[in-house]
């Protein structure tokens, strides 16, 4: 398993952890301005979202110039990004976007509130587990040049990749619109 699975790991056990407590404890504070914590979540949803747009992208280009060194160095840089921009972004998104909660009385307050931390937590569990899989077994076939293999993790990372982005889309959608989706309006 690389470094960049295991720090995968650590934060989204993390950010679970930290949607449990603000779902089953009182609302967290603001311990920064309003301003300050929006600024840092938004912050943490461009380094999270962008890596899980432009990453693919890169990993496509590579693909399609069926430059195997190339598109080894494009799958390792990929797994490698997530220390950088997916991880310090998701925990940034996260406690921050819990600290923001507060405003609205808490994640359990609102509707829009429990739709998105419920994508967030499908979201989490998902990634850590079908999507990081298939990650990790794209950056090995192609470390070994197995172009076979890799096309193969290619497809299935994709797919389920994809599968991870709709609802973060729609996590996004609910924070600027603040009106859910699926669950009434606030009782």
């Amino acid at each position: 398993m690389t470094t960049s699975a295991k720090v995968s790991i650590a934060s989204n056990v993390l950010a679970l952890g930290a949607l449990a407590l603000a779902w089953f404890t009182a609302p967290l504070p603001l311990f920064f301005s309003y301003p300050v914590h929006k600024l840092l979540h938004l912050v943490g949803v461009m380094m999270f979202f962008g890596n899980l747009v432009a990453g693919p992208l890169w990993l496509g280009v590579a693909l399609v110039e069926k430059d195997r060194p190339h598109f080894a160095f494009a799958a390792k840089t990929l797994a490698d990004m997530d220390l950088y921009l997916t991880t310090p972004g998701v925990q940034l998104a996260v406690w921050n976007g819990l600290c923001l909660a507060s405003v609205f009385g808490g994640v359990r307050a609102q509707p829009w509130l429990v739709e998105a931390v419920a994508m967030m937590v499908f979201t989490s569990l998902f990634s850590v587990t079908v999507v990081l899989y298939w990650q990790e077994k794209l950056v090995a076939a192609a470390l070994e040049n197995d172009w076979p293999k890799s096309k193969r993790a290619m497809t299935w990372w994709s797919v389920f990749g994809t599968l991870v982005g709709v609802p973060l889309a729609l996590v996004m959608y609910l924070m600027v619109s603040k009106q859910a989706l699926w669950l009434g309006p606030p009782a």
